[in-house]
């Protein structure tokens, strides 16, 4: 039997209750390491990633502030790991600091500190793709509320509203963490609204189009290691929330300008460029940078990229040929998500009878790979369509 490339490696990830954190535990474990999730304990509900048949140990905290407690189990447990792979972006930055200041032993492989606060903060990535020439949405901010009234008569319509940053465990849920408004009154009391969440959120162009990504991981030495690019193909909600359905593309352009925007931030790591491309001017507009994982992730694995044994064995300094090729037009899905955009999609009237047929048939493309439910790994599924 051959040796799986990370066998008796191993790793400390965290965010369980998230499927991004799930897809740490499941591509990791599959590749042989003994993964280790650390997160908060939940009587109700289970996090999925803790049910998962590859983690090998569940590592609960007591509630209370949990990045305080991740720090101080870095401090006393990082020894025991190979790789610590921190998954959110604010675990990232925890392990950044703690390491910074303790010279903690297990390895990783992150974004210096300046380039994730620059990724993460939506006004600052407006202003350094601008910099360096890049195409971003028309981007306002630090507009007092006060002063909103004033602004809203200059603006186009729609327009959205954004959270600079991506602190979603005090903002709405991943589909709700902008607000798309079509009226300067709608404008004035959304922007009020946001602002008491996180002072001062964005206000940018609306960018008709279809949704577009690059994906991108980079050595220590800042050499491109891998890549792939996805188109979306629905989304779920239907007016703007995360992918439901896509599929692998390969454009030039589009790795070009994602490249570019990346390797000017002198990354280290994962990254995933967002895109949506304007179809009255042709071009792509650079709406945000993830740099952890993803939700579409499992689009990339199955076209040939596996995205997180890359990282690891990076981050191990395990040498391998750059995965630069991979296989376009695979499709896939994720089903709960993907029948409510396809439901929505058939009761809306701009739907016409021919696309509301082949939406139908939709349903019942066996060729269409899903993303979350794994046959080998059903844990998870099962928790979720059993909560209690």
């Amino acid at each position: 039997m051959n040796k799986r490339p990370l066998e008796g490696i191993k790793v400390l990830t965290t965010d369980p209750e998230k499927r991004i954190g799930l897809y740490a535990v499941r591509y990791l474990g599959r590749a042989g390491a003994e993964v280790s999730s650390i997160g908060e304990r939940n009587e109700a509900k289970e996090p999925i990633g803790f049910l998962s048949k590859y983690l090998k140990t569940k590592i609960e905290t007591n509630g209370g502030n949990f990045l305080l407690q991740l720090k101080d189990y870095l401090i006393k447990h990082s020894r025991e790991y190979d790789l610590i792979h921190p998954i959110d972006i604010s675990k990232m930055l925890c392990v950044l600091d703690t390491d910074k200041e303790f010279h903690l032993n297990g390895r990783y492989l992150l974004p210096k500190r300046e380039s994730l606060v620059i990724a993460d903060n939506k006004e600052l990535l407006a202003k350094h793709a601008h910099d360096v020439g890049l195409n971003c949405p028309k981007t306002f901010s630090r507009i007092a509320p006060e002063e909103i009234k004033d602004l809203s008569a200059e603006l186009t319509y729609p327009s959205i509203i954004k959270f600079r940053g991506d602190n979603r465990e005090t903002h709405w849920s991943p589909e709700e963490r902008y607000s798309i408004v079509d009226s300067p009154e709608k404008l004035v009391s959304e922007y009020r609204r946001m602002h008491e969440i996180e002072r001062y959120p964005v206000i940018q162009e609306y960018i008709r189009g279809g949704g577009f990504g690059y994906f991108a991981l980079f050595d220590r030495n800042r050499k491109l290691k891998a890549q792939f690019c996805h188109e979306r193909i629905r989304e779920y909600p239907i007016a703007g929330g995360p992918s439901s359905c896509c599929e692998s593309v390969y454009d030039p352009d589009l790795i070009q300008i994602g490249k570019t925007l990346v390797e000017s931030l002198e990354w280290t790591g994962l990254a995933m460029v967002e895109f949506k491309f304007d179809e009255a001017r042709k071009q792509y507009f650079i709406i945000e940078i993830n740099p952890r994982y993803w939700g579409s992730l499992p689009l990339a694995v199955e076209s040939g990229v596996n995205f997180p044994l890359l990282h690891a064995q990076s981050a191990l300094e395990i040498d391998y040929e750059p995965v630069l090729e991979y296989q376009v037009g695979v499709r896939l899905r994720f089903l709960d998500k993907d029948l409510k955009s396809i439901l929505s999609h058939m009761r809306s009237d701009k739907t016409n009878a021919r696309k509301k047929m082949s939406l139908f048939l939709e349903v019942f493309n066996p060729f269409i790979k899903e993303g979350f439910i794994a046959f080998d790994d059903l844990g998870p599924l099962l928790r979720s369509v059993f909560p209690k």
